[in-house]
């Protein structure tokens, strides 16, 4: 749009809108939807379509299967080119808000999932109420997409995510910011293997020889994975499980080991996993069977995604705050959409800190500012 004026104003639209932003929040956090109660999960996927349907936005409650609640689609016809990603449950047990109940003190709002990523979700809405009431002109229409078990995996919803955001030129991840502010430019990929090993039992004190020992194959194994690690490029390859055995004077017919693996590119996932999944027992009698492999692949940055984070970057300036880049560790479902070629763009959810621990919180200041830069890159801004 050019309009040199225009941050400014946005960034006044949404101060004003400070309190409807935490009154959001609030709503969000006392609704509890842990990841395996997905009738909370539905509950609160339910909430946020009947306000946005209300505002005149067409929200479809779609069913996920596999245990999972209800996953959430807001969009225009045809859709608009940038998707809003982000997802309604959270790690905290049912009941958790009575023990750590949501607080407005000294600046910041805490509670279960505020960070992670309630107030994500409710920046979103926030956006989607003042363009309904014409303070934020949309440029082609609104996409929102909330998934029902991010924190699972998307094992149920991981197609979804997929089909849905080829349909969009760009993804904005509403994910909770980096260290001071960030957005997150790229995120490692994640992998998880369990390798289960079938040997020959026999008495340990009697005649071991008889006996093809499960538990030495699998610690084989497990050193044979530590290996595979590489710190130069932060590849982690972390056995993180395991059990064997029967008895104590019994050579162990049975193990099996998890491993957990983390990698910044498609190239060393592929180095990793397939490895691992072409691992040869040492002893002959002894047969292994590996299953797991690929959860999320790495969101690599391209040319086109620096591009997305180079113009948020600039319309942040231009609404008074810094937006600096980061890599993480952690997943989400952004991976899924940056591994399909789809410019994405994550941590744009406000700051705070303490993600998944009792002290997660949020910096009230950050959330009008986070809103204003979302409607600005739905306006798509140039400053």
């Amino acid at each position: 749009m050019g309009d040199e004026g225009r941050a400014p104003n946005l960034r006044a639209c949404f101060d004003a809108r400070r309190d409807q932003i935490v009154a959001l929040v609030e709503e969000l956090v006392v609704r509890e939807s842990p990841s395996e109660r997905p009738e909370l999960v539905t509950a609160l996927v339910r909430f946020v379509a009947d306000f946005l349907r209300a505002r005149g936005f067409s929200a479809e409650c779609l069913p996920s299967g596999a245990g999972s609640g209800e996953a959430l689609w807001v969009h225009s016809d045809p859709p608009s080119a940038t998707l809003i990603l982000g997802h309604a449950d959270t790690v905290w047990p049912e009941g958790t808000i009575r023990a750590i109940p949501f607080a407005n003190q000294d600046g910041l709002l805490s509670g279960p999932g505020v960070f992670d990523m309630k107030a994500g979700i409710a920046i979103a809405m926030a956006v989607a109420a003042a363009a309904a009431e014409g303070e934020v002109r949309l440029k082609d229409g609104f996409s929102l997409f909330l998934t029902p078990d991010e924190e699972t995996g998307s094992t149920a919803s991981r197609e979804k995510i997929i089909a849905i955001a080829r349909r969009h030129k760009r993804v904005l991840v509403m994910e909770p910011a980096g260290e001071r502010g960030a957005a997150k430019v790229a995120r490692k990929g994640t992998g998880l293997v369990t390798a289960r090993f079938t040997g020959v039992a026999a008495h340990a004190g009697l005649e071991p020889e008889k006996g093809a020992s499960a538990l030495m194959e699998m610690v084989r194994f497990a050193v044979f994975a530590d290996l595979l690690a590489h710190p130069g490029r932060e590849t982690s390859v972390v056995p993180t499980l395991a059990r064997a055995g029967t008895k104590a004077n019994v050579v162990p017919e049975s193990a099996e080991v998890t491993v957990d693996c983390r990698f910044w590119t498609r190239e060393e996932s592929e180095r990793v996993l397939g490895a691992l999944g072409t691992y040869a027992p040492e002893d002959p009698r002894i047969t292994v069977r590996v299953e797991g492999g690929l959860g999320r692949p790495p969101m690599e940055p391209t040319p086109e995604s620096l591009e997305l984070f180079e113009h948020a970057a600039a319309i942040a300036t231009a609404l008074g705050f810094a937006l600096p880049a980061v890599r993480v560790g952690g997943a989400s479902d952004g991976n899924f959409t940056a591994a399909e070629g789809i410019p994405t763009l994550d941590g744009l959810g406000p700051s705070g800190r303490g993600a998944h621990s009792r002290s997660e919180s949020v910096i009230v200041d950050d959330l009008p500012r986070r809103a204003a830069l979302l409607a600005a890159l739905l306006e798509e801004v140039h400053p």
